[in-house]
């Protein structure tokens, strides 16, 4: 790829569903304090922390068990 050429992030829409979770206010202190040192919405940190672990729990899974791509 050269210098000049610009990359695309092409983000395709997925279906959502709202989720209602109930959360110590302590943790709820430490994620606000977290999402505001990294610039970020509380919502968009626990999302990220989501994916990791989910991603993460996947890849584990994966090495133990045939894993079938959807």
């Amino acid at each position: 790829m050269s210098n000049h050429e610009e990359l695309k992030l092409q983000l395709r829409p997925r279906v959502t569903e709202v989720v209602s979770l109930n959360i110590p206010t302590d943790t709820l202190a430490s994620l606000e304090e977290v999402a505001a040192s990294k610039d970020m919405a509380v919502e968009a940190l626990l999302k990220f922390y989501i994916g990791q672990g989910l991603r993460q729990d996947i890849n584990n899974y994966k090495n133990y068990v045939g894993w079938v791509e959807r």
